[in-house]
């Protein structure tokens, strides 16, 4: 590790902002879970307790006006650019506007989870790794891949089921979820009352991703995709009435974050890949990484794709998989898009990350990658034109 990297790691584990943006990630995110935050009274969750006090000594320290209760704490969260919050920051750890809430729905950002995650005593419960490791532990012992991939594709595709799905559907898999079926009742929970539509009765999907659509302040329909939310206008997919099969069961947020819509962009990767000729695996080794690609010239990657609003948080997780099954090179993609916003993502990804391992690439870059070892400029490698999205509109890349 060279000198500004252990700099940046003194840094980190030392900086009085670090701790505060932490602490407040994780209460924002608990808040979420159990209720709306504006309406909490005394006494508070501890997370939150904690995150308040947090904050207010911060601002005491350094003769800053402190929040004086936690639904204006949960109005900082929701208004101030993090940038802008007390206390001393290592650079570029937060993107320019960014916040922990969005305004229009007080939900938590993806940012916000990404803050929740880095804290060592919230990792667990606010990733998807708990959960992930159990399905992959109960597929391993029982050598059962194809059980873990049928999983995989269910969270992916299927963010939302109705309670008689969610019923039925191990049932009804054939077998194809083996030793998993039970799990689902703990990924899938009751859809918070912040997704109803009142007047309907009834939960709304996107048309573009098929997670539940929120209620914002002013009556108006958010997507907490980013995608989706570039795309434009909230567009309405299928209802799910409440008084019909019992109401939506939507999945758990950290799994809608990092394992629903990453393995839909993983979907769609390896299906490129595969048309130019690689031989592609989704999820291999229960779940060891995102897809593994063979070229013909016996060359092989581990690919995963992550899509961060942080490139230093994304940077100091930055350690590359355990090699089995065994590959020649490491490649995490991230969306194009994060780079144009932000032109100092890789840099500063760069500078974060413990080791030269993962390489970092956008999806073209990934598919130039490819094409250079296959020797062939297959149609599904091409990259010339923007490709369609979800919904037939195009965007840049797949991502």
């Amino acid at each position: 590790m060279s000198q500004d990297r252990t700099m940046l790691t003194t840094l980190w584990s030392e900086t009085d902002g670090v701790l505060l943006l932490r602490s407040v990630a994780t209460a924002m995110v608990r808040l979420s879970e159990v209720g709306d935050p504006g309406a909490y009274t005394l006494p508070y969750p501890d997370e939150a307790q904690r995150a308040l006090n947090t904050t207010v000594l911060t601002c005491l320290l350094l003769k800053a006006k402190p929040p004086e209760s936690l639904p204006e704490l949960v109005e900082w969260a929701a208004k101030r650019p993090l940038d802008q919050w007390p206390g001393t920051l290592p650079p570029d750890v937060v993107p320019p506007e960014s916040r922990f809430l969005d305004e229009a729905t007080r939900q938590p950002t993806a940012l916000c989870y990404e803050w929740a995650v880095d804290a060592e005593d919230s990792a667990a419960r606010h990733s998807e790794q708990r959960y992930m490791a159990i399905a992959s532990q109960r597929c391993w012992e029982e050598n059962y891949p194809e059980a873990y991939r049928a999983f995989r594709l269910l969270l992916t595709r299927r963010p939302v089921l109705t309670h008689r799905e969610l019923a039925t559907l191990p049932a009804a898999a054939d077998g194809e979820l083996g030793p998993l079926g039970d799990l689902l009742y703990d990924v899938y929970r009751p859809a918070p009352s912040g997704h109803l539509d009142r007047e309907r009765r009834s939960h709304i999907s996107c048309a573009r991703c098929h997670t539940l659509l929120h209620l914002t302040v002013g009556g108006d329909l958010w997507c907490e995709r980013r995608r989706c939310r570039e795309l434009g206008t909230a567009r309405r997919g299928r209802e799910y009435p409440v008084d019909d099969g019992g109401g939506a069961q939507l999945l758990i947020r950290p799994l809608r974050q990092w394992v629903s819509a990453t393995g839909a962009l993983e979907e769609r990767l390896a299906q490129r890949l595969a048309a130019a000729g690689a031989d592609v695996e989704l999820w291999p080794g229960f779940g060891a990484y995102g897809i593994r690609v063979r070229f013909p010239g016996g060359t092989t990657l581990a690919v995963d794709h992550k899509d961060w609003e942080s490139p230093a948080l994304l940077g100091r997780r930055a350690v590359p998989p355990q090699p089995d099954p065994p590959y020649d090179r490491c490649v995490w993609v991230v969306p194009a898009a994060r780079l144009r916003k932000n032109p100092d993502f890789r840099t500063t990804f760069e500078a974060y990350r413990p080791s030269a391992s993962p390489e970092l690439m956008t999806d073209r870059e990934l598919l130039r990658t490819a094409r250079r070892l296959i020797g062939t400029t297959a149609p599904g490698l091409r990259d010339t034109a923007p490709d369609p999205g979800p919904d037939g509109e195009a965007t840049e890349g797949l991502f």
